[in-house]
């Protein structure tokens, strides 16, 4: 994907001054209530009715009981031992919840407060702090072409605090992107998760490794888009850059016919995204920079809270 820059200069990618611990503190407090806490219980409600069932947990093995379901006997260890034993399960409380955020070079285009890296940052706050109130537990991944930054899933405010402090301090450097690394890490865990990957999806994605993680877990791709992706204004000749790897082209967007084709081949890229979702069993759903992220998520757990009272 080719990104508009300003006429006759070439953009350079965005350096990543130190940020110290008041910066860090600062954007960390804008990111966390820079919506009515309202909205928040809102959007807390919607995640709640959209999560799906935590099932049950086995909790111990002891000798069977009268009144007892015989269909939790363990047949192998009431042959060893001679007399029938059962297995006892107890209801989970609490769901994982696993952030994946790209952070790679194509993440960081757009005006600045509202680059696809920001909007990202944003909701990943948003859901984590949905998740703790529903006293589940979160996981984060940051990922590029490798981990950037892990946290495993716990619950709490001073995890919440973790998370937030990861998000707005951790540089983002990187060009490239492999979201499946993340995945794999997230594809491993014992519990069923519900994984909630935050990306522009503009790589190449393996169908074969998402479907693995979609049949264990509840997966949710949130591909994010900036509008000057979808059309260009008309100005005049603009150099365009590719930010993961470098390459530059001049067009002219004056051209009807060069903004019409630019329009299609982002039509079509939506298009290969929703029919990517089908194929891998996952959950698509598409955010724009222009739109609060809250409000984006509100409708992504509405949708699918309707869905499952649907069924």
């Amino acid at each position: 994907m080719f990104w508009p820059f300003r006429r006759g200069k070439k953009s350079k990618q965005p350096s990543n001054p130190p940020i110290d611990a008041a910066q860090i503190v600062r954007r960390a407090r804008r990111l966390r209530f820079r919506v009515r806490p309202e909205a928040v219980t809102q959007l807390a409600g919607a995640y709640h009715g959209a999560r799906p069932g935590v099932g049950l947990t086995f909790a111990e093995l002891r000798a069977y009981e009268p009144g007892d379901d015989v269909r939790h006997i363990d047949w192998n260890v009431t042959a060893r031992q001679g007399k029938p034993f059962v297995r006892r399960f107890v209801e989970e409380r609490s769901l994982t919840l696993w952030l994946v955020l790209d952070v790679s070079a194509s993440m960081r285009f757009g005006m600045e407060g509202r680059t696809k890296a920001d909007r990202a940052a944003q909701a990943a706050a948003l859901l984590a702090t949905a998740a703790v109130h529903n006293g589940d537990r979160v996981g984060l991944l940051m990922v590029s072409d490798r981990i950037e930054v892990e946290l495993a899933p716990a619950g709490g405010i001073r995890h919440l605090s973790q998370i937030v402090r990861a998000l707005v301090a951790t540089p983002t450097t990187a060009l490239k992107t492999q979201l499946g690394i993340g995945l794999s890490r997230v594809r491993r865990t014992a519990r069923r998760a519900m994984i909630i990957v935050l990306s522009d999806f503009d790589s190449d994605e393996p169908i074969g490794l998402w479907r693995r993680a979609a049949r264990r877990h509840d997966a949710i791709a949130m591909r994010i888009v900036n509008t000057l992706e979808e059309r260009l204004p008309a100005a005049g000749l603009l150099s365009l850059e590719e930010a993961e790897s470098g390459k530059t082209q001049v067009i002219d967007s004056s051209s009807k016919r060069q903004r019409a084709d630019y329009a299609r081949r982002a039509q079509e890229r939506k298009q290969a995204f929703h029919r990517w979702c089908a194929s891998a069993g996952v959950d698509g759903f598409t955010m724009s920079t222009e739109v609060e992220p809250i409000l984006c998520l509100i409708e992504l757990f509405s949708r699918r809270s309707a869905r499952r009272g649907a069924h």
